[in-house]
C-alpha cells in the first residue's frame, strides 16, 4: 500500500492510471447515508426500498418495450388481424400506465425523502472535512496513518454517543460539535506536540474554505506567497519607512493589493499613516491582538489579517494561528486535554493494537505498568525488547498470549525492520483464529517507514514524548537521582560535588535546549543524551572522591572534548560547547553568589538536601529566556521565525502538488507566462573575450593576475548557470505544450516554480542561497552585473564578496597576489582585518596591499564606532562596514579579539570537508571588542554573505 503514490510521467503516458481512492463528494454521500441510517433508520430504509422499487419498475417498462418490439417484428401479414398482438399491446399499455404512475409517485416520494436526508448533509460535510484533514497528516509524519474504516467507527460512535434532541437544528449542532471534538482528540493524542496546531489549523481552515470564507487564492498566497513577479526596478510606490518595512515586505504588500480582494489601497494607507501601522505591527509585542484602524479592521477577514501579519511580522504567525483556531473552533483545539491512557485503552481490542510512537528520551513503560497494576494485570504483562533474533521469541509469546489473555508489549519495533512484515501478517490473521477476549498487543516504536501501514491505520496511536524546556530537562535529571547518590561524597568535597553536579545537569540541559534556536544555537543539530550526562557525572564523582582539589582542567577536557565534544563535528560548535561548559566548571561556582545567567534566576543551589534542589527547580520559570543560553533577546525572534517557517513548510507538504490559483488562468498558462518573464529578465552571458586591458597584463613570468583568473573562473560558472536556466525553461515550455515528454526533473521544476522556489536543477549549478525565486533572480542579475563591470572596467575599488560563486578562491588570489608582489611564501600569509567605517562611495582608490570587501551582514552583534556591540532590539541582521583584508606574514592573533566565522548563508551548516569546516564556511574574521570573546561565542555572532 502506498499512502500517496506518484508515478513518473513516462509511466502515465503508456498506461491508464485509475484512482480508486475516496473523493470528498463520494465520502460525503457515504457518510450522509450512515448518519441518516443512524438518525432516521425508517427514512433510509424507505429510500433504499424506493430505489429498488424504481429500479424494478423501470426494468419492467424496458421489458414491456422489448416485448412489443419483438411481437411486432415477428408478426406476419396485417398486424390488425393478429389478435394475439392486439391483446399483447392492450395489456402492455395498461401495465405501462400503472407502472408510469407508480414511478412518478415514487420519484415524488424520493424527492421528499432526499429533502429530509439533505437536512443531515452538514454532518456529512464536517465528517468528510475531518477525514481528509486526518488523512493529510500522513504526509507530515509517516506514523500518522488512519484508515477509512477506523474513521468510520469513530464517526458512528459519535452519532451514538451524542445526546438526542427532538429539535433537528440543535441535534445537528450537537452532532457537528461533538464529532469535531471527539475526532480531533482521538487523532491528536497520536500526534507530536509540534504537529497538533497544524492539525487543528487545517480543520479550521478547511471548514472556512467550505463555507466560502477563505478563497483558493488566499489559501495559495498564505502557503506559497504571491506568484513571483520578476522585476528589478524600484517599487511603483515609495516605501514610507524602510527602517521597519523591508523592500521584500513592501513588494509583498503590493502583491497582496494586486491579487487579494479587500486589500485595495493598503499601500496608500501605509504611505499616509506609517506611524500608526508601525505602532501596531512593529512596536507591539502582540501585533496579532492589535485592532487595526478602520476601514481595515472591518474590511479584512480574520484570515486576511493572518496574511497581513505573515507579511509584516512573520515570527508572530504561530501565535496568531493559535488565536485564529481558538476563535474558530474553541480553546480545546489549541490546548487538548492531557493524555488519558485508560480512555485510549478502551479503543483497543484483541485485534486492534495500542501503538506508542516514541521520541528521543521518552519511555511510556511507567504509565503502562501503572495501568496494568490498576487492572490487576501487572503479573500478566509480557515484555519483549525487539532486536536481532527476537522475532521468533515475540511470535511464540503472542501465540501463547492469545490463548491465556495476557498483554504482550513489543518494545522498539523500529529496531526489527526485517520482522515487521511478519508482525503485520500475525496481526491481520488474528480475526481468523480463536483469541482470548482479554488479549492485548502493545507496540512501541520511533517514527519509521518500516512500520506496517495496515497496523498503523487501524491501531490506537499514542505519542510519548518527554516535556520540553530547560526546567523539565533539569527536573528529569534529578527525578531519578537517589539520596545516596546525592549525598555519597567525602565531607571535604561535598559542597563542590553538589554544586558541580547541579552545574553539570544545567550544562546538559542548556546544550540540549539550545538547538531550538536553529543555526544560532548550533551549526549542526546534535543528539546529546542521558548517557553523556551519566558518564560525565561518574567521572566528576570519581575525581572528587580521589582528589582533594577540583581538577578543573581535566574536567573541562574530558567533558568538553570527549564525553560531549566527541559528538560534535563542527569546530565552531566545539568552541561554543566549551564556552558553555566554562560557565559551570569554574572555581566561582563554589561560591553562593555565582549565577549562571545575568538575570540571577538560574544559580547553583546552596548546601542542602536533594529535595531542596528539586524544590528550587520547581520554582524556575516554565519558559526560559534566551539570556540563560548566553543569547541576545533577538534570538527569541529568530526562534519564532524558524517555527513559523517550519509550520508553513509542513502545512504545504500536506497540500496537493499543484493547486489552481482560483483565477481564470490555468497553472499551465501561469507557468508559460512566468517562464517567459524569467527568460526576458535574464542578462546576456559575460563576455570574457574582450576584457579590460588592465586585466590582461602579465607579470615577468608571463602569468595573469590571480584576481583575473578568479574573474574568468567566476564568469564561466555564471555563464553555465545562465545557460542551464535558459535551456531548462525552454524544455519546460515545450513540455507544458505537450511537444516533449514531461520528465521527472521537469515536473519537479514545474512544481518549484509554481511554489515560488528555486528549482533543484538550478540550485545544483548555482551558488549557495536561501532566497525564494523572486529574490534569487534579482540577486543573480545583480551578481552578473557586478562581474560584467569587473570585466569591462577593470578591478573594482571594493569587491562585492557576496556576489562571488566561490569566495575562497578570491581570498586565496589576494594572498597569492601579495606573495608574488613581495616574493613571500603564500603558506606564511594570513589576513588581518581592518574595518573601514566609511560609506562605499567615499572609497576612491583600492588599497596598496590586500583588498577592500563589502556586502557582509552580521547576526548576534553589530559594529559601532570601531568595536563590536550587541545588536539593537529586533535587529536580526546588521550591515557590516567595508573590511580591508590585509595579508600579513606569520600573523599572531590577539587573544582579546573575537574570532568571528564568516559563512555564505545564515544556515551555517553545510557538507563537512576534510578541513573540519562546512562548505558554507569561508574564513574567520578577527574583530575588536570591549567584551570577552566568550560573550560573542555564546551569542552565536557570525558574518554572512547573504541574508
Amino acid at each position: 500500500k502506498l499512502s500517496n503514490p506518484h508515478f513518473h510521467p513516462n509511466i502515465c503516458i503508456r498506461t491508464t492510471v485509475i484512482n480508486c481512492t475516496v473523493t470528498a463528494k463520494g465520502l460525503e454521500d457515504q457518510l450522509l447515508g450512515e448518519v441518516v441510517a443512524n438518525e432516521r433508520p425508517e427514512v433510509e430504509e424507505k429510500r433504499n426500498g424506493l430505489i429498488l422499487g424504481l429500479s424494478n419498475d423501470k426494468k419492467q417498462l424496458k421489458d414491456i418495450e422489448d416485448k412489443i418490439l419483438k411481437v411486432i417484428y415477428q408478426a406476419e401479414g396485417n398486424i390488425l388481424d393478429d389478435e394475439v398482438l392486439i391483446n399483447t399491446l392492450n395489456d402492455s399499455k395498461t401495465t405501462s400506465a400503472v407502472i408510469t404512475v407508480r414511478v412518478a409517485e415514487a420519484e415524488d416520494t424520493e424527492k421528499k425523502i432526499n429533502t429530509l436526508r439533505e437536512s443531515y448533509r452538514p454532518v456529512a460535510i464536517r465528517g468528510s472535512i475531518l477525514y481528509f484533514c486526518t488523512a493529510d497528516m500522513g504526509t507530515v509524519d509517516f506514523m500518522y496513518q488512519y484508515s477509512l474504516g477506523y474513521f468510520s467507527t469513530l464517526f458512528n460512535g459519535v452519532i451514538d454517543s451524542t445526546p438526542k434532541s427532538s429539535n433537528l437544528e440543535k441535534r445537528l449542532s450537537a452532532l457537528i460539535a461533538n464529532m469535531t471534538k471527539t475526532i480531533f482528540y482521538s487523532v491528536s493524542r497520536g500526534l507530536f506536540e509540534e504537529h497538533k496546531l497544524i492539525y487543528s489549523f487545517m480543520i479550521c481552515a478547511q471548514i472556512l474554505k467550505n463555507q466560502g470564507d477563505i478563497s483558493e487564492q488566499e489559501w495559495n498566497v498564505f502557503l506559497r506567497g504571491s506568484l513571483p513577479s520578476i522585476e528589478v526596478e524600484n517599487e511603483e510606490r515609495e516605501n514610507p519607512d524602510s527602517q521597519w518595512i523591508s523592500s521584500t515586505t513592501w513588494n509583498t504588500l503590493a502583491n497582496l493589493e494586486r491579487s487579494i480582494k479587500n486589500f485595495e489601497g493598503i499601500q496608500e494607507s501605509f504611505i499616509r499613516n506609517p506611524k500608526k501601522w508601525k505602532e501596531i505591527y512593529y512596536d507591539s509585542n502582540e501585533p496579532h491582538r492589535q485592532t487595526l484602524e478602520e476601514p481595515w479592521n472591518k474590511l479584512l477577514t480574520p484570515f486576511q489579517k493572518l496574511l497581513l501579519l505573515k507579511t509584516l511580522r512573520e515570527e508572530k504567525l504561530v501565535f496568531a494561528i493559535t488565536d485564529f483556531v481558538e476563535n474558530g473552533l474553541g480553546k480545546g483545539f489549541i490546548d487538548p486535554p492531557p493524555l488519558d491512557l485508560a480512555a485510549a485503552f478502551k479503543g483497543t481490542s484483541p485485534f486492534i493494537p495500542l501503538i506508542f510512537v516514541l521520541s528521543q528520551g521518552a519511555d511510556p513503560m511507567t504509565n503502562l505498568q501503572r495501568l496494568a497494576k490498576e487492572r490487576n494485570w501487572d503479573e500478566r504483562l509480557q515484555l519483549v525488547s525487539l532486536g536481532q533474533g527476537q522475532g521468533p521469541h515475540a511470535t511464540s509469546l503472542i501465540e501463547k498470549a492469545t490463548k491465556t489473555g495476557d498483554w504482550v508489549v513489543l518494545q522498539n519495533c523500529h529496531l526489527a525492520a526485517s520482522w515487521m512484515p511478519s508482525l503485520e501478517k500475525i496481526i491481520n490473521n488474528l480475526p481468523d483464529i480463536d483469541v482470548h477476549a482479554d488479549f492485548r498487543l502493545i507496540l512501541t516504536s520511533m517514527p519509521t517507514t518500516d512500520f506496517p501501514v495496515s497496523v498503523l491505520q487501524n491501531g490506537v496511536k499514542i505519542v510519548s514524548e518527554p516535556p520540553m524546556g530547560l526546567k523539565s530537562n533539569l527536573a528529569r535529571s534529578f527525578a531519578d537521582m537517589t539520596e545516596n547518590t546525592f549525598e555519597e561524597m567525602p565531607l571535604k568535597n561535598k559542597v563542590a560535588w553538589k554544586k558541580l553536579l547541579f552545574g553539570l545537569c544545567f550544562f546538559h540541559a542548556v546544550v540540549q535546549e539550545r538547538k531550538k534556536f536553529g543555526s544560532l544555537g548550533w551549526n549542526v543539530k546534535y543528539e546529546f543524551n542521558q548517557s553523556d550526562l551519566e558518564v560525565a557525572q561518574e567521572t566528576l564523582k570519581m575525581y572528587l572522591q580521589e582528589q582533594e582539589n577540583v581538577p578543573w582542567e581535566a574536567l573541562l577536557h574530558l567533558t568538553g572534548d570527549i564525553f560531549y565534544g566527541g559528538r560534535v563535528t563542527d569546530d565552531w560548535d566545539r568552541r561554543c560547547l566549551k564556552a558553555i561548559l566554562q560557565t559551570v566548571y569554574n572555581p566561582e561556582i563554589l561560591g553562593d553568589s555565582y549565577q549562571f545567567s545575568p538575570s540571577g534566576i538560574y544559580k547553583a543551589p546552596s548546601e542542602g538536601s536533594l529535595q531542596s534542589v528539586r524544590t528550587l527547580i520547581d520554582k524556575l520559570p516554565l519558559i526560559e529566556s534566551p539570556e540563560v543560553f548566553g543569547l541576545h533577546s533577538n534570538a527569541e525572534i529568530a526562534y519564532q521565525t524558524n517555527e513559523s517557517q517550519k509550520f508553513i513548510s509542513l502545512l504545504l507538504s500536506t497540500q496537493p502538488r499543484l493547486i489552481g490559483t482560483g483565477g481564470k488562468e490555468s497553472d499551465s498558462d501561469i507557468m508559460t507566462a512566468l517562464a517567459k518573464k524569467i527568460q526576458d529578465s535574464l542578462p546576456q552571458p559575460i563576455n570574457t573575450e574582450d576584457l579590460n586591458e588592465s586585466l590582461t597584463q602579465r607579470d615577468s613570468n608571463g602569468a595573469l593576475s590571480s584576481l583575473t583568473t578568479v574573474l574568468l573562473q567566476e564568469s564561466e560558472r555564471f555563464n553555465k548557470l545562465l545557460s542551464v536556466i535558459r535551456s531548462t525553461l525552454s524544455e519546460l515550455e515545450k513540455a507544458v505544450k505537450g511537444l516533449v515528454v514531461m520528465s521527472v526533473p521537469l515536473e519537479k521544476m514545474y512544481s518549484s516554480l509554481l511554489d515560488g522556489q528555486v528549482p533543484a536543477n538550478w540550485q545544483r549549478e548555482a551558488y549557495a542561497s536561501k532566497h525564494p525565486l523572486n529574490e534569487w533572480i534579482k540577486d543573480l542579475i545583480q551578481r552578473v552585473a557586478f562581474m560584467k563591470d569587473w570585466a569591462l572596467n577593470g578591478q573594482p575599488k571594493v569587491f562585492w564578496i557576496s556576489g562571488l560563486f566561490f569566495p575562497q578562491s578570491f581570498l586565496t588570489a589576494v594572498l597569492q597576489s601579495h606573495a608574488r608582489k613581495y616574493n613571500m611564501p603564500i603558506d606564511s600569509l594570513s589576513f588581518a582585518f581592518e574595518v573601514i567605517d566609511q560609506p562605499l562611495e567615499f572609497i576612491t582608490q583600492p588599497p596598496e596591499d590586500g583588498a577592500y570587501i563589502h556586502g557582509l551582514f552580521m547576526e548576534g552583534g553589530r559594529w559601532v564606532d570601531g568595536k563590536l556591540e550587541d545588536p539593537l532590539p529586533r535587529e536580526m541582521f546588521s550591515r557590516f562596514p567595508i573590511v580591508h583584508l590585509i595579508p600579513v606574514q606569520n600573523h599572531v592573533l590577539n587573544p582579546e579579539d573575537y574570532q568571528c566565522p564568516i559563512y555564505r548563508t545564515p544556515e551555517r551548516a553545510g557538507a563537512l570537508l576534510t578541513t573540519g569546516h562546512s562548505t558554507n564556511y569561508i574564513m574567520p574574521a578577527s574583530l575588536k571588542s570591549n567584551k570577552k570573546p566568550d560573550h560573542w561565542i555564546l551569542r552565536g555572532a557570525a558574518l554572512f554573505c547573504q541574508v
